[in-house]
C-alpha cells in the first residue's frame, strides 16, 4: 500500500482551480448565495465550455488531471454552489467516450441512501435538456433523456435534482471518484460558510463589542476551522488511497456538515433565516452525504 500523500495539487489542478475561482467571482461578485440560488444560474455554461473546464478530467496518453487535481477544482466550485452540473460533467467526460461526444453538460443518476432500489438521485435533472449518462466507465455507456417517475427534490435547491427510476451503471473506479469529488465540493461549501461566519463575527456587535471577541464564538470558529481542515485532509487522503476513498469521503462530508452547523450557530438567529442563505450550502451537503453513502453501499 502506498502511504504517501501528495498534499499539493499538480499544475493543471492549480491552474484550473484559479480559473474557476475567477469565473465564480466575476459571475457572482462574491455575493451572498441567497441572491442567486433560487433563480437563474449567474454563470453561463458557454463560459465553462469555452475554457474547456468541463474536459479537464480527461486523461489521454497519460496526460491529464489527477483525482487529486479534481479535489481542488471541486472544492473551489463548492464555494459557490452554482447551479450547473460542472462536477458531474467533468467526471462523465473523464470516464466516458460517449459523454465526450456531447456538446454541453451531462449528468448522472446516482444512488442515494434514502432512496429505494431502482430509484436514483439525478443532480440537475430538473433541466430536461441535460442528458443522463446511463453508464460510466462501464459497458453500459449511453445517454437517455427519459426521467420516469421523476419527483423534484426540494431539499438541495442548488443541485436542481430529481428522484427518478433511472440508474447510471458505474464502474468501481468511477464510483470512488464521484464520492471523493462530491465530498471535496461539500468541503468547499463549508469553507465558504466559515469565511462568512468569520466576517459576520467581526462585524456583528453585542454589548458594544464584536461578537468575535467573545470566547464562546471564538471556540465555535476554531472548531469549525478544525472540521474544515480535517475534511480537506480526508479528501486528499481519499484521492490518493483508493481503498480509503469511500471512508475518507464519508468522513470529509460529515466534517463539512459539522463546520456548517457551527457557522450557523455563530450567526445566531439570523443564521436560520432564509434570506441569510446559509441553509443552501447545508442542504447541498446533506444531499451529497446521502449520495456518498449510497455509492459506498453499492461499491465498497
Amino acid at each position: 500500500m502506498n502511504n504517501s500523500i501528495t498534499t499539493v495539487a499538480g499544475e493543471l489542478g492549480q491552474i484550473s482551480s484559479e480559473a474557476i475561482k475567477d469565473l465564480i467571482f466575476h459571475a457572482t461578485g462574491n455575493s451572498n448565495i441567497a441572491t442567486y440560488a433560487e433563480g437563474p444560474t449567474p454563470l453561463s455554461w458557454d463560459l465553462i465550455a469555452e475554457g474547456g473546464w468541463d474536459e479537464i478530467g480527461i486523461v489521454e496518453d497519460g496526460e491529464g488531471a489527477t483525482l487529486r487535481d479534481l479535489v481542488d477544482v471541486a472544492r473551489t466550485w463548492g464555494r459557490g454552489c452554482i447551479q450547473l452540473p460542472l462536477v458531474a460533467t467533468i467526471l462523465a467526460k473523464r470516464h466516458s467516450v460517449v459523454a465526450r461526444g456531447i456538446d454541453g453538460p451531462v449528468t448522472l443518476a446516482l444512488p442515494s441512501a434514502t432512496l429505494p432500489a431502482g430509484t436514483s438521485y439525478i443532480p440537475f435533472g430538473q433541466d430536461p435538456t441535460t442528458p443522463i449518462l446511463a453508464g460510466l466507465g462501464s459497458a453500459a455507456e449511453s445517454v437517455t433523456s427519459g426521467r420516469p417517475g421523476a419527483v423534484e427534490d426540494t431539499l438541495a435547491i442548488t443541485l436542481r435534482g430529481i428522484e427518478a427510476n433511472v440508474e447510471s451503471t458505474l464502474s468501481p473506479v468511477a464510483a470512488r471518484e464521484i464520492a471523493v469529488v462530491l465530498a471535496a465540493e461539500a468541503v468547499g461549501a463549508a469553507e465558504r460558510m466559515l469565511d462568512d461566519a468569520v466576517a459576520f463575527a467581526k462585524e456583528r456587535k453585542q454589548f458594544g463589542k464584536p461578537i468575535g471577541s467573545f470566547q464562546a464564538v471564538k471556540h465555535h470558529l476554531a472548531n469549525a476551522l478544525i472540521a474544515v481542515e480535517m475534511g480537506e485532509t480526508a479528501t486528499i487522503w481519499a484521492s490518493t488511497q483508493e481503498e480509503e476513498a469511500f471512508r475518507g469521503s464519508a468522513f470529509a462530508v460529515n466534517q463539512a456538515i459539522k463546520a456548517a452547523e457551527l457557522a450557523l450557530q455563530v450567526h445566531g438567529g439570523l443564521g436560520f433565516t432564509w434570506e441569510m442563505g446559509l441553509h443552501f450550502y447545508l442542504r447541498h451537503m446533506l444531499a451529497v452525504r446521502e449520495i456518498i453513502q449510497g455509492l459506498r453501499e453499492q461499491h465498497a
